[in-house]
């Protein structure tokens, strides 16, 4: 392996954590013969999730989580096995950023509205990481375009934890208690892990100076498997979902303003959709250990905008 000279010279805009994989426009180190190339990014990142419970067809519980603003770290590799296939794989770490969460419950099922809410601006992201590896093979290609498609998995964990914050409650009367946490009590945290499978179309096309490349994913997440935990009420919520459709998005426009540097820029979209599951409540203040079925829900969802200058020194 030798270091070539492209470095990126970066400004990014936004960089959500979705599948991507513009090792060329990133490409940090690379082979003598081209075919291994090195790629990596630093952004920012917006993802969130949601997490749900049921009785039936009632819903008595929805927290949202969000985390705006984190610094995303990306490394791959992108490797060519021969003139039609290649392997592909790429890891994003976040840290970091601008957390929220709110949690509804609707504990009066006469009622549509929510009974009881709580607002927690002091959330913070504990960890995000997603890895991802894709085999592709191009159907077409000539001079200055090609189309690929592929196939691939990936895997994504993240937990958020909530410190203070303050809610409305019903007791005695619709939504007649007003409480407040102290800052940074910990209240809750809240993890999920997504298995996917997933097909993709990808195609690139050269017009002169400008490369536009871009490609749709369509595939099977094998259930979130979440964790929350009520550290205040020393309860533990394990829930285990069905597989649900997942869908994907991204593309890149890259200009070459002189031999030497570039300006570039991407976006990307990520989708889990709702699926329901099992759930298994523990107290860990009694050791009661209590499993429903079809009680728990949840999606993941992130987005992308970024930009950038990158050169040759």
């Amino acid at each position: 392996m030798k270091r070539v000279s492209i470095r990126s010279v970066a400004i990014s805009c936004f960089l959500y954590g979705a599948p991507s994989f513009a090792a060329a426009d990133n490409a940090l180190f690379s082979s003598d013969d081209g075919n291994v190339v090195v790629f990596g990014d630093i952004g920012l990142a917006n993802i969130k999730a949601q997490e749900f419970f049921y009785v039936g067809d009632h819903k008595i519980s929805q927290l949202n989580w969000e985390s705006k603003g984190v610094t995303l770290f990306t490394v791959g590799v992108d490797g060519q096995i021969d003139n039609d296939w290649s392997l592909k794989g790429s890891v994003k770490v976040g840290t970091g950023g601008n957390g929220h969460l709110v949690d509804y419950d609707w504990t009066i099922i006469e009622r549509e509205d929510w009974s009881d809410r709580s607002i927690h601006p002091l959330t913070e992201l504990d960890h995000y990481v997603a890895a991802a590896i894709e085999l592709d093979r191009i159907i077409y290609g000539n001079d200055t375009s090609s189309i690929a498609v592929g196939a691939g998995m990936r895997y994504t964990d993240v937990q958020w934890t909530a410190y203070g914050g303050s809610g409305i409650s019903t007791t005695k009367t619709f939504r007649d208690k007003r409480w407040e946490l102290l800052d940074w009590e910990r209240g809750v945290s809240y993890r999920q892990k997504i298995p996917v499978g997933f097909l993709s179309l990808s195609g690139e096309h050269v017009l002169g100076d400008l490369t536009i490349s871009g490609g749709l994913q369509t595939g099977l997440s094998f259930g979130i498997k979440s964790i929350d935990d009520h550290w205040l009420r020393n309860l533990r919520f394990s829930d285990d979902m069905s597989p649900a459709p997942t869908i994907g998005a991204n593309v890149a426009v890259s200009y070459a303003v002189t031999p030497g540097a570039s300006l570039y820029l991407s976006g990307s979209f990520e989708r889990v959709f709702h699926s329901r599951g099992d759930k298994e409540r523990h107290n860990f203040a009694t050791g009661e250990i209590e499993f429903r079925k079809d009680y728990a829900g949840a999606t993941f969802e992130a987005m992308s905008v970024s930009f950038g200058l990158k050169g040759t020194f």
